[in-house]
């Protein structure tokens, strides 16, 4: 930082208690309308100055929701790269320092519990379902839908010459982040309480719940996004970064839905929801379809996909949807029954009956067959606490066994 810069963030500093409020409130009303040197150079200072305040002392004072608000429009509207950027990690850092929602141990109860700031800042709004002109300072629903596509849509344009691609991807990255942040805690809480209302006020339930966003198309949406970055050539070391972390984002994303839909299967179960908790189809159901559809998807969802539980979960869901039908259960009945085909060495087994192998490879073809069991395979294989049952040298004797039928 040059000498003049640093003694106008000091300025800035040392009249924390009003000066840099008041530098905040420029910088809303200022917001897009100017774009020159002179006017870019005043916002990265006014980021400095907030990281000075807020990040560099031990005890360090939370920025205003304004002061949130005015860093969140700078990256929304930045007009530069750097901007971009230094508001991107500013408010990724200031979230891991000053927490809205996190758990607390509790010393009376020994119990964890969930902490939750009153009015605390959110770069999403859900009071309305109006669609969001580009002047707003939030992100409402369809807006969120409508960055996917957009993600979708310009992976594979000339992204080093377009701010505006670069700008989604950053975007994108700390919605995601803000949306994890809050989600994890309370779906930690709601295993131990199984009080369904932590995750039906949480973020990503709010999103998922609007009007205003088709779901389905969503899920399409991520997944074809998935595919373009996997394929895509970043032209720069930056570049190919930037794609992993919008990568990285995005599988954040499904595997949040996804637990999201586990947790409220469980409260459906326990009758602690309501009508008003609508109904939905789940994404893994979804995920399935669309890859089952979309085949040239597959294999780059599952090279990507890293959590095991769930990929093995998507790859048994895929191939039920492809064996013989379970057989009524006698005492000389020999094929499959409902329950094996719930386990990986189950539907296995299902493959070393040679008509059944040949039934299968003519339905989704051979390739994608050793697609699907390699990669459960390797998913079963690093699952924390597998189901005793399905025993590894069980299913290396039936995977031996239903490759010798492929061929």
């Amino acid at each position: 930082m040059s000498r003049e810069k640093k003694g106008n963030t000091s300025r800035v500093i040392n009249s924390y208690g009003g000066g840099l409020e008041a530098n905040t409130m420029a910088m809303l009303d200022s917001s897009g309308t100017k774009d020159n040197r002179d006017a870019n150079e005043d916002r990265l200072q006014y980021l400095e100055a907030v990281r000075a305040a807020s990040l560099v002392p031990e005890n360090g004072i939370p920025p205003t929701n304004k002061m949130y608000q005015a860093i969140f429009q700078i990256l929304r509207f930045g007009r530069t790269l750097e901007l971009i950027t230094a508001s991107f990690q500013l408010l990724s850092q200031l979230h891991q320092r000053f927490p809205w929602v996190y758990i607390s141990d509790s010393a009376a109860s020994g119990k964890h519990q969930l902490e939750i700031v009153d009015e605390a800042w959110s770069p999403f709004n859900f009071g309305s379902d109006v669609d969001s002109d580009e002047n707003e300072s939030s992100v409402r629903s369809s807006l969120f839908q409508e960055l996917i596509q957009n993600l979708n849509n310009g992976v594979n344009e000339s992204e080093e010459s377009n701010l505006k691609i670069l700008g989604n991807m950053f975007l994108f990255q700390y919605l995601v982040h803000f949306l994890k942040l809050d989600f994890t805690p309370r779906n930690l809480t709601y295993e131990e309480t199984m009080n369904w209302s932590l995750l039906k006020e949480s973020s990503l339930n709010l999103l998922l719940a609007s009007r205003k966003v088709n779901f389905k198309l969503l899920m399409k949406d991520c997944l074809s996004t998935i595919h373009a970055l996997f394929d895509a050539d970043g032209k720069s070391i930056s570049l190919v970064e930037l794609h992993k972390g919008t990568l990285s984002a995005m599988k954040e994303l499904l595997v949040m839905i996804m637990k999201l839909d586990e947790s409220k299967k469980k409260a459906d179960m326990e009758g602690i929801t309501t009508r008003g908790d609508g109904v939905r189809t789940p994404a893994m159901e979804i995920i399935v379809d669309q890859l089952t559809y979309d085949g040239y998807l597959l294999s780059s969802f599952l090279q990507v996909f890293a959590d095991p539980k769930l990929k093995l979960e998507i790859v048994l869901q895929y191939l039920t949807k492809y064996l013989p039908k379970p057989s009524v259960r006698t005492r000389r009945s020999h094929g499959p029954q409902a329950e094996d085909l719930k386990s990986l060495n189950g539907i296995l087994k299902t493959f070393s009956n040679g008509t059944n192998a040949k039934s299968i490879i003519k339905k989704i073809g051979p390739d994608i067959v050793q697609i699907l069991i390699g990669h459960a395979f390797l998913a079963r294989l690093t699952i924390a606490n597998p189901d005793k049952s399905d025993s590894i040298t069980e299913i290396c004797n039936s995977i031996i066994s239903a490759f010798t039928n492929l061929k």
